[in-house]
C-alpha cells in the first residue's frame, strides 16, 4: 500500500509566507469533508481545570499561540476574535424533548461560510508585494472559516449522548435544510472524552441540545476579522449630522446617518418610507415578476448577479439633468486635478502611463462634495441621495442600513486620463469583499457605486469600462488587461443622459478609457456602503 507523503501548506497573510498545517493530513481531510473534526486529548488536566473555573483560563488557551487559539488562527485567519460569551453546558442540563433539533448554520449563515479553494496569493513568488508590471503569481491552497465553533469536553460524553449535535457535510450545502427530528439519521452526537476539543465550521448545521445523561462542554464561537458579529456591536455615541444636512428630509438624513440611524429606508421604486432597523429582512424581499425592458426587480437581479453591474435608463428628466450640469459648471473653479505630475494615485494609474496608450492622459479633473455646493447648485444632487429608484435597488444589492461615503462629479475633458482596471474578485483571500448570491439575496461587503450620467456617452467617447462577471473570477488580473492593452474581456458601456449605473465598486473589475469626446464628461458618482452596525438580513421563509 502507498504511504501519504504530501503536506498541506496555507498562506499566512500576516507573515506573507506559506506555513505547514498544524492539522494532520487526516484531520485536514476530515474537516474539509465533514465540516468538523475532533482533536483528541488536546488539553491537559490543568488546562481543563482552568476552563472549569468560570472559564478563567480560556483567554490564554484561545490566544493566537494558545493550545486552542493556534487552530482557530489556522482556520479563521489572522486577527480572529471571540464572538459572544462562552457557553457552559452542564451535564445536569436536562433532557431535550422537542420534536425537532434546534440547529444553527447552513445556507442562512453565509457570513460564517467555509471556504476551501485553489486561489492566488496576490504576491510575487518571493512573497514581496506584486508589482503592477506583473509578477510570478503563485497558486496556493486557501482555506478559511469565517466562523468556527469550538466545543471543549470538560467531561466524557458517550456516542449519541453529547450535548452538541452536528450534521456532517452540511457546511457545503447550497439548499436550506428541512426541520430535522431529534432521531434524524443525518445528525450525530459525537463521542468526546474529557480534554478533547471539537472544531466545527459555523456554517455546518449544529446545535447545543443537551441530554440528561450527556457530558459537560464549554462552547465558544470565533469569527474571522472580516465577519460580522452575531449581534450588533456596542453602539458608539451617535454622531450628529453636519450642519448643511439639518434641513434635509428624513429619507436623506437616514442615508447620511447609516448605522447611527435606528431606522431603515425602504422603497418600491416610486416612493420611499421608513421602517424600524429590526425590519431589515423585509428590505431584500423580491417583489415582482421576471420580465425584461421594464423596471423589474427579478430581471434586474439576474442581470446584476450575472454581470456585476446594472444600467437603468430614464431615471432623470431633462430639467433635472440640465440643473445638475449647471450646478457643476458653476463650480468648475473648485476642480481637483488628480494625476497631474504623478504616476499613481492609490491603486489606480492616472497620467503618463508607459505602455498604456488608451488610458494615459492629462490627469482627471473631479469636483468633490456635491452635497455641499452652495444652493441652489447642490439641489439636483441632494435629490439623487435617497431617490426611490436608487434605494429600491441598493436594498437588494447590499441590504439596508448603508450610508453614502462619496459624492463626486467626474468632469473630464478631451484627453483626460482614464483609470487602470482595478478591484475584481481575483484574490480569494480578500474575503472582505467576497460576492455571493444565496437564495435570491446578494451577500457582499463591496460598496455599490452609483453613477448618474449627465451627458450621452457614445462607443468611441471613452469613460467607464468593466469586465463583466469579474466579481466571481478566481484568477488574477493580467497586467495587459489592467492597463487596457488587451481589450478582449473589457466592455465599454455607452450610456444615455439621465441613466443611472450601479456597479460593485470593490468586487467587479472596472476602470476607464481616456476621455476622447469633444464635449466634457459629466457624471455624478456616489458610493454607498455598510459601516458594520446593521447585521445583514439573510434568506428566510418570508421570501
Amino acid at each position: 500500500m502507498g504511504i501519504d507523503t504530501y503536506t498541506v501548506n496555507h498562506w499566512n497573510e500576516a507573515t506573507h509566507v506559506h506555513q505547514p498545517s498544524i492539522l494532520t493530513i487526516e484531520q485536514d481531510f476530515t474537516f474539509d469533508a465533514l465540516g468538523f473534526v475532533v482533536l483528541p486529548q488536546l488539553l491537559s488536566q490543568a488546562e481543563l481545570s482552568a476552563c472549569r473555573d468560570s472559564g478563567d483560563g480560556l483567554g490564554d488557551l484561545c490566544s493566537e499561540a494558545g493550545a486552542i487559539g493556534r487552530y482557530v488562527r489556522e482556520l479563521c485567519g489572522d486577527g480572529f476574535r471571540q464572538d459572544g460569551p462562552a457557553r457552559h453546558v452542564s451535564a445536569a442540563a436536562g433532557g431535550y424533548d422537542e420534536a425537532s433539533l434546534r440547529l444553527e448554520g447552513g445556507v442562512h449563515t453565509l457570513d460564517r461560510a467555509y471556504i476551501n479553494l485553489a486561489g492566488w496569493n496576490g504576491r510575487n513568488a518571493d512573497g514581496t508585494q506584486l508589482q503592477r508590471a506583473g509578477g510570478a503569481w503563485e497558486e496556493v491552497r486557501i482555506r478559511q472559516c469565517q466562523g468556527l465553533v469550538v466545543a471543549i469536553a470538560l467531561a466524557d460524553s458517550a456516542e449519541g449522548k453529547c450535548p452538541l449535535v452536528v450534521v456532517p457535510s452540511s457546511h457545503k450545502s447550497g439548499l436550506p435544510a428541512p426541520p430535522l427530528p431529534s432521531s434524524s439519521r443525518f445528525a450525530e452526537r459525537p463521542a468526546l472524552a474529557a480534554g478533547d476539543v471539537l472544531l466545527c465550521a459555523a456554517s455546518t448545521l449544529h446545535g447545543v441540545c443537551p441530554q440528561g445523561d450527556g457530558g459537560e462542554l464549554l462552547v465558544v464561537n470565533f469569527i474571522s476579522r472580516t465577519a460580522r458579529p452575531q449581534g450588533p456591536p456596542d453602539q458608539p455615541d451617535k454622531q450628529p449630522l453636519p450642519a448643511w444636512a439639518e434641513g434635509l428630509g428624513e429619507a436623506e438624513q437616514t442615508v447620511l446617518a447609516g448605522g447611527d440611524s435606528r431606522r431603515l429606508l425602504l422603497s418600491d421604486g416610486t416612493t420611499t418610507w421608513l421602517t424600524s432597523a429590526a425590519d431589515a429582512d423585509a428590505a431584500q424581499r423580491a417583489s415582482s415578476a421576471l420580465k425584461f425592458e421594464r423596471r423589474d426587480d427579478h430581471a434586474e437581479r439576474w442581470a446584476f448577479d450575472t454581470q456585476g453591474f446594472l444600467l437603468v435608463e430614464g431615471v432623470m428628466d431633462d430639467d433635472w439633468v440640465n440643473a445638475a450640469v449647471a450646478g457643476i459648471d458653476a463650480n468648475l473653479n473648485h476642480l481637483v486635478y488628480r494625476g497631474v505630475g504623478d504616476k499613481l494615485d492609490g491603486d489606480v494609474t492616472l497620467a503618463d502611463i508607459p505602455g498604456a496608450p488608451t488610458i494615459s492622459g492629462t490627469g482627471r479633473p473631479d469636483l468633490k462634495d456635491l452635497f455641499q455646493l452652495p444652493a441652489p447648485h447642490n439641489a439636483p444632487f441632494l435629490k439623487m441621495l435617497a431617490h426611490p429608484a436608487v434605494i429600491q435597488r441598493l436594498n437588494w444589492m447590499i441590504g439596508p442600513g448603508y450610508r453614502v461615503t462619496q459624492n463626486t462629479a467626474l468632469c473630464h475633458v478631451k484627453g483626460s486620463s482614464g483609470q487602470m482596471l482595478h478591484s475584481g474578485n481575483a484574490n480569494p483571500t480578500g474575503i472582505g469583499k467576497h460576492y455571493e448570491m444565496v437564495n435570491g439575496r446578494v451577500h457582499t461587503r463591496s460598496g455599490i457605486n452609483v453613477a448618474w450620467q449627465l451627458n450621452d456617452v457614445g462607443p468611441d467617447d471613452g469613460g467607464f469600462v468593466v469586465v463583466p462577471g469579474s466579481h466571481k473570477s478566481c484568477y488574477p488580473l493580467p497586467h495587459s488587461v489592467r492597463v487596457c492593452n488587451e481589450r478582449t474581456p473589457i466592455r465599454h458601456i455607452p450610456m444615455r443622459r439621465g441613466s443611472v449605473l450601479f456597479f460593485l465598486g470593490g468586487t467587479v473589475c472596472h476602470g476607464a478609457y481616456r476621455w476622447e469626446a469633444e464635449s466634457p464628461r459629466r457624471t455624478a458618482l456616489f458610493t454607498y456602503g455598510h459601516d458594520g452596525r446593521h447585521p445583514f438580513a439573510w434568506p428566510s421563509s418570508k421570501l
